[in-house]
């Protein structure tokens, strides 16, 4: 594993919850608005090992993919919620017939009791949240003891050229995120530790990938140069934007990460897979 930056960031943007509720991203990105799709969702909920019926809060569902697949396809008790009520209204609408509840609300202060749920799962996003150790607070609350949260993130590991993160870090959240080091001591202050860590950085490389592919052949350019910091840019120079951010993908700089942290010994994940970064097991 790398060796982390000894810093993480103390000033976060809260950035991208506006411009993931555009239309053409949601078309560009599909129904799950991270690297990996429907796929890495779904080793996300294997790693959390929960018997059928476990309620799952989903913090920041968007349109409610992955709590539609937990709800089918792990017959989870599953609530769904997201800070934009547009998201929350399209997440109910596909969902007529499925058992996955939506609901809007700030994950600062989340609208349920303490020890509620048997799992929290944040994917993408925990580096989007202007608060986040009040936020993982949160998660920590209305977990119940022996509960699991599963979380994929992007993942920095060393310093971004600053050019680039002034062009990038408005939608994508950069200027957010940590290091797996960094994410480890932020749910170890709210007395949640590490049991399972996996790189899931070809899922992020594949993403570029794709993207690159789209301004080709897809118009995506057009779209990509309205978001926040990328208006001057034209074809070309989105087309060397995304080739610089493959170059970090490759390089490691930047990283995608799949994390599992449990309140207390977990009820559910088997001691086998527990491990911890900072002892270099993973």
């Amino acid at each position: 594993m790398p060796t982390p930056t000894p810093t993480e960031p103390t000033t976060v943007a809260a950035c991208c919850a506006a411009f993931y509720e555009q239309d053409w991203v949601q078309t560009v990105l599909g129904g799950s608005f991270h690297p990996g799709g429907v796929d890495l969702s779904a080793r996300v909920v294997r790693g959390l090992h929960l018997p059928a019926k476990s309620r799952v809060l989903d913090v920041a569902c968007g349109i409610g993919a992955t709590a539609r697949l937990m709800a089918r396809d792990f017959g989870l008790d599953v609530i769904g919620l997201d800070a934009s009520t547009s998201n929350v209204a399209k997440a109910a609408m596909l969902s007529v017939g499925e058992t996955a509840q939506f609901v809007t609300g700030d994950a600062r202060a989340l609208p349920f009791p303490d020890e509620t749920f048997d799992a929290v799962v944040c994917e993408c996003a925990v580096s989007t949240f202007a608060d986040q150790p009040r936020v993982v607070a949160e998660f920590g609350r209305v977990l119940k003891p022996g509960g699991v949260v599963g979380i994929t993130d992007m993942v920095i590991e060393g310093e971004l050229p600053a050019d680039l993160t002034g062009m990038i870090a408005p939608w994508t959240c950069l200027a957010a995120a940590r290091s797996v080091l960094g994410y480890q001591s932020l749910f170890l202050s709210a007395g949640l530790r590490v049991v399972e860590y996996a790189d899931e950085s070809p899922s992020l490389r594949r993403l570029v990938a794709d993207l690159k592919r789209k301004l080709l052949v897809a118009g995506l350019g057009r779209s990509l140069s309205a978001a926040p910091g990328l208006n001057d840019l034209d074809i070309g120079g989105l087309r060397e934007l995304l080739n610089r951010a493959g170059r970090l993908a490759r390089d490691g700089a930047v990283q995608y990460a799949r994390l599992t942290f449990a309140k207390g010994r977990p009820r559910f994940t088997p001691p086998s897979a527990c491990c911890d970064p900072s002892g270099g097991c993973c």
